[in-house]
């Protein structure tokens, strides 16, 4: 595991925030190297998640990566049937721990659209003139766990992750 490549992956989300960074570090480098003993580590909080056998590693990189982001709130899992107002607001969150100024603003016919494929590329479409790029992270359930990456690193946080073996996909 390349642990520059990880720390420059993690700052994407994290951006200047150096404990927030060292902390997703540490715990990313523990399932990259160590998948039991991360299991292991994390049992109560991936048990939450209704996750109490042994995971395949891909599944467990993923959800470790998810985990670690929601613990920083760097990340928004939004519901399929969420109003796309819900998954903005939640995305201004992000936006706030990130230490971002600009927040997303829908137009109110966006807001008041229902969820799922259509109001992801609806907020795409609002987060476009701010520069940034919505992240869709893979879990296998019915929410989308999103988080933000500014628009000229997305396609950089890509390559990252399929290198370091995370999926995600960016919009």
């Amino acid at each position: 595991m390349n642990q520059a490549a990880l720390t420059q992956f993690i700052r994407f989300f994290t951006l200047a925030d150096d404990d927030a960074t060292q902390r997703l570090s540490e715990r990313l480098t523990l399932v990259l190297r160590e998948p039991a003993a991360y299991q292991s580590q994390f049992a109560e909080e991936l048990a939450e998640r209704g996750m109490e056998a042994a995971l395949p590693p891909q599944e467990l990189r993923d959800v470790a990566l998810i985990d670690a982001l929601l613990s920083e709130d760097l990340l928004w899992e939004s519901d399929y049937q969420d109003p796309a107002s819900d998954t903005a607001e939640g995305l201004n969150d992000i936006l706030e721990h990130q230490g971002r100024s600009e927040r997303l603003r829908l137009p109110p016919s966006v807001a008041r659209s229902a969820g799922g494929p259509e109001a992801l590329d609806a907020l795409q479409d609002a987060l476009e003139p701010l520069g940034l790029a919505l992240v869709l992270l893979t879990l296998d359930s019915d929410s989308y766990p999103l988080s933000l990456v500014a628009e000229g690193h997305a396609e950089d946080a890509r390559r990252l992750a399929k290198e370091l073996g995370f999926e995600l996909a960016v919009y």
